[in-house]
């Protein structure tokens, strides 16, 4: 599993069902929100746009919630 570091917080790569990964936004040490893709293509996506530095802050969670760090 991957983490990526983003300025105040990181994103750390974890099993979730099978072959889907989950991603805990973590800050301070604690996670803040959980971004859980639908589909391989989704995760896919994700780590794609992780690995070229965007930021996850109004990032949709998978689960309808926006993600905020603050």
């Amino acid at each position: 599993m991957r983490t990526w570091k983003r300025e105040g917080y990181e994103v750390v790569e974890k099993e979730f069902d099978y072959a889907l990964h989950a991603f805990d936004v973590v800050k301070d040490g604690v996670v803040i929100a959980t971004i859980t893709p639908s589909t391989i293509q989704d995760m896919n996506q994700i780590i794609e746009d992780l690995d070229n530095g965007d930021d996850v802050n109004g990032w949709e969670d998978g689960s309808g919630n926006t993600v905020y760090v603050n």
